[in-house]
C-alpha cells in the first residue's frame, strides 16, 4: 500500500506541466549519507523527493497515508532568493506552488490527496552546502484495509455495461440474500420487493 502510493504521488510530479517544466529531478529520497546526501542534492536541484510514507490505523479498519515531499534548491544568491525565487531561479516557495498543483486535492493511487503543512528546513548542513530545503506533508483519505481492490480492479469497472440490483425491504436471512446473488439468480425461496436494471453510460 505505502509503495503503490509512493510510486503514484512520484508519477504525478513527474508528469506534471508545470513540474517538468521548472524542476530537473523527481524522485524517491536518496539512499545517501552525510557528504554523499549534500553533493546529490546539489547536483540534482532544484529538485522534489517523496519520502516513504507512513500509515495511520483507525477503528481496525480504516487508514490513513502521510507522505512528506522534500523539495530542494540552490541558495547561491542567499537564504532569501532561495525562499522566494528571483524571477529566473526557482525558489522553495515556487516548489511549494509546483506540489500543490500536482498533489492537492488530486486522486492518486486508491485516495485522494491533501497538502497538511509546509516548512522551511532549518539546518545549518544545507546552508553551509549553498542549499535551502522545504517539507510538504501530504495526507490521504481513509483507505479501508480489508478493500480487495486495487487499480487493476478499479480500472476493469471500465469494462461493465450494465447493472443489475435487488432491494431487500423486509429483512431476509442470509441465506436468501446469497440465493439472489448466485449466477443464475434463485428466486425459488423468495423474490425482491424492487429490482433495477441499469445500462451504464457507454454501454452498448
Amino acid at each position: 500500500m505505502l509503495a503503490l502510493h509512493e510510486n503514484a504521488l512520484i508519477k504525478a510530479l513527474r508528469e506534471h506541466r508545470d513540474v517538468r517544466q521548472r524542476v530537473a529531478v523527481v524522485d524517491c529520497l536518496p539512499k545517501l549519507i552525510g557528504e554523499q546526501l549534500l553533493q546529490k542534492y546539489k547536483a540534482d536541484a532544484p529538485a522534489l523527493y517523496v519520502v516513504p510514507g507512513r500509515i495511520t490505523v483507525r477503528d481496525g479498519d480504516e487508514a490513513t497515508l502521510e507522505f512528506t515531499v522534500a523539495g530542494i534548491v540552490r541558495n547561491v544568491a542567499g537564504q532569501a532568493q532561495a525562499r522566494k525565487g528571483d524571477g529566473i531561479d526557482i525558489g522553495c516557495d515556487h516548489l511549494l506552488t509546483l506540489a500543490i498543483r500536482a498533489l492537492n486535492r488530486q486522486v492518486l493511487g486508491c485516495a485522494s490527496w491533501s497538502l497538511v503543512s509546509a516548512e522551511m528546513a532549518d539546518d545549518d548542513l544545507f546552508e553551509s552546502a549553498g542549499l535551502s530545503a522545504i517539507e510538504m506533508k501530504f495526507t490521504s483519505s481513509a483507505v479501508l484495509l480489508d478493500a480487495g481492490f486495487g487499480l487493476e480492479q478499479l480500472a476493469e469497472l471500465d469494462n461493465f455495461a450494465a447493472l443489475h440490483a435487488d432491494f431487500d425491504l423486509v429483512g431476509r436471512s442470509d441465506a436468501q440474500l446469497a440465493a439472489w446473488q448466485q449466477t443464475p439468480p434463485d428466486y425459488s425461496a423468495s423474490t425482491p420487493e424492487l429490482q433495477a436494471d441499469i445500462n451504464l453510460p457507454g454501454a452498448n
